[in-house]
């Protein structure tokens, strides 16, 4: 149950339909995760033992299940244009609440649509990644993906300024790399059966350069292989600028991309991932 990814201009508008039907939510990507009570609610909703993106259920004041729907994907309809593709997930909700009576709701005019961000404290406290895809020929992907991510203690540990050339184990990164893949392209348990790959991290000028800012560079080749059906697999290049101050070893601030070509059936989508440190 892969967590949904991306968004159109038009969902500002479906969200606001179901605001005030929302009690809760609830986003995990296998049912085996599922807390008690939202997993007697998946049951009684009939939505069975399947890979479902996204389910709607309407339950009654009692807390009863009325109806229950899994929104299709209707690619020739909207031939990736995320306007379209919103229009038509708006057309699924309208015909899932035909016939309750609903609050009559008014849009606001300028929606405030925000970036993710990081909560945790921390000096930087953590990235933000952006991921954009090229055109190809069913048109998948237009829609930007943004993740923000914190930085853990062993991110912190691993990126601290390098007097010699070290090398990285890519697992050591996890928390960024498992966020580079295209939305709704895992249709299995919706992570990665491994992130392997060897690192090069080293100081630009190969010595520590005083107290004035000091850098380094991270490079490498990324080897993902998914968890999916099809056990999707593809590689990546990582380059990454570290910028460190004072005279201590910690990183004061990175930027970097990772390309990659991944396979979606007969396609191949080059994929664009920047990542951008993000203060407290």
């Amino acid at each position: 149950m892969d967590h949904v990814r991306g968004s159109s201009l038009a969902w500002p508008e479906s969200l606001e339909t179901l605001r005030p039907f929302i009690l809760t939510w609830w986003s995990g990507r296998t049912i085996r995760e599922m807390p008690t009570d939202v997993h007697a609610l998946f049951d009684e909703a009939g939505l069975g033992n399947r890979h479902i993106n996204l389910a709607l259920v309407v339950l009654s004041p009692k807390g009863k299940v009325l109806r229950s729907t899994v929104p299709t994907i209707n690619p020739g309809y909207f031939r990736g244009n995320p306007d379209n593709q919103g229009r038509d997930f708006k057309d699924q909700l309208d015909e899932l609440f035909h016939g309750l009576p609903l609050p009559t709701i008014k849009l606001p005019s300028h929606p405030k649509l925000t970036l993710p961000d990081i909560c945790s404290g921390g000096q930087p406290a953590g990235v933000r990644i952006s991921l954009k895809f090229a055109t190809n020929r069913l048109n998948h992907f237009r829609t930007p993906v943004i993740e923000a991510v914190a930085f853990t203690d062993e991110l912190v540990k691993s990126l601290q300024f390098p007097s010699k050339v070290v090398y990285l184990d890519a697992a050591r990164l996890h928390p960024w790399l498992e966020q580079m893949y295209p939305p709704a392209i895992m249709d299995g348990k919706g992570g990665f059966h491994k992130i392997t790959g060897k690192l090069r991290l080293s100081p630009v000028d190969g010595k520590e350069s005083g107290n004035g800012p000091r850098f380094a560079i991270l490079t490498g080749d990324v080897q993902f292989y998914l968890d999916n059906q099809s056990r999707t697999n593809y590689q990546g290049s990582l380059q990454v600028a570290l910028e460190y101050r004072g005279i201590g070893p910690d990183l004061f601030a990175l930027r970097g991309v990772l390309d990659a070509v991944v396979p979606k059936g007969p396609e191949r989508i080059a994929m664009t991932a920047a990542i951008e440190s993000r203060p407290k």
